[in-house]
């Protein structure tokens, strides 16, 4: 479990700007730790995956490193 100031360096975001995400919701809400709050290590990740997949959708037609990758060495392959 992180304080607000590990969980932003965790994700590499300001204290500031993590919190802005919070309210949000890029960022998951913190649990209450007897009266304190704070963010699941495995919330976070969960989150930036979440991410991963939300760009996907909402860029059809975008191609990832390993679609690009995957198509340069079908064309290196092809006579």
């Amino acid at each position: 479990m992180m304080n607000a100031d590990r969980a932003a360096a965790y994700v590499d975001l300001s204290k500031t700007k993590f919190l802005e995400g919070v309210s949000a919701g890029v960022w998951p809400s913190p649990r209450d730790v007897g009266g304190l709050p704070r963010w699941d290590r495995l919330d976070l990740d969960a989150a930036v995956d979440a991410m991963g997949e939300r760009k996907k959708r909402l860029a059809p037609g975008r191609k990832s490193l390993a679609d690009m990758l995957e198509a340069e060495g079908a064309s290196a392959a092809a006579p």
